[in-house]
């Protein structure tokens, strides 16, 4: 979907239906996939989702446009489908049902879900720091960390020296490092795993 995140939560909050409706076509899927993981049921996931974006679009005027939409609305699916998953596991007379219901509800409520989620929200950072970087600093950063590529193999593949591609790399963490303060536990474990 085209436009910063920022634009898009204000045109929401300020009650544009287009844009919404083009936020909507851009996440349903996403939304749905996410809570059928944890209903097994596509009637149900289907209903859960479109709940969501009927919930969004109510609270709208509470949106602050520097939080994360996505993350704010999968936060909604998540909270809807726990409550189903408990209003089905109170409903449930059988014994086995009512273990996976347990299973799945503790899944979803688990932690790991809630980093998934917030990651989203560090996705979004890292994209707007990528786009503060220079072309050059971004280009000798994406290669190391997308592709793996050595210094040595980046200076020869952009015919620089090591060294620019050091200076490269050194500019684009120090950048990092201040645009993620908040995250930067999480980004030690996203560098750990990149070298």
């Amino acid at each position: 979907m085209p436009g910063s995140s920022e634009n898009i939560t204000t045109a929401i909050k300020e009650g544009s239906e287009k844009v919404f409706g083009l936020f909507v076509d851009a996440e349903f899927n996403n939304v749905l996939y996410f809570v059928n993981q944890y209903l097994k049921d596509n009637m149900l996931a289907k209903d859960v989702a479109q709940e969501t974006f009927i919930t969004l679009w109510k609270v709208r005027q509470n949106l602050n446009p520097k939080s994360n939409l996505r993350a704010y609305t999968f936060t909604i699916a998540r909270n809807k489908a726990l409550n189903l998953l408990r209003e089905k596991h109170l409903s449930s007379t059988d014994a086995l049902d009512k273990k996976e219901i347990t299973l799945y509800t503790e899944s979803l409520a688990s932690n790991h879900v809630s980093e998934k989620i917030d990651a989203l929200e560090l996705e979004e950072l890292l994209e707007k720091t990528y786009a503060e970087m220079s072309a050059k600093v971004r280009e000798s950063f994406l290669l190391s960390r997308e592709q793996g590529l050595t210094y040595e193999e980046i200076a020869k593949k952009r015919g620089l020296s090591a060294k620019a591609v050091e200076y490269h790399m050194n500019t684009a963490l120090k950048l990092l490092r201040k645009r993620l303060k908040e995250y930067l536990v999480l980004f030690i474990c996203l560098l750990n795993n990149w070298i």
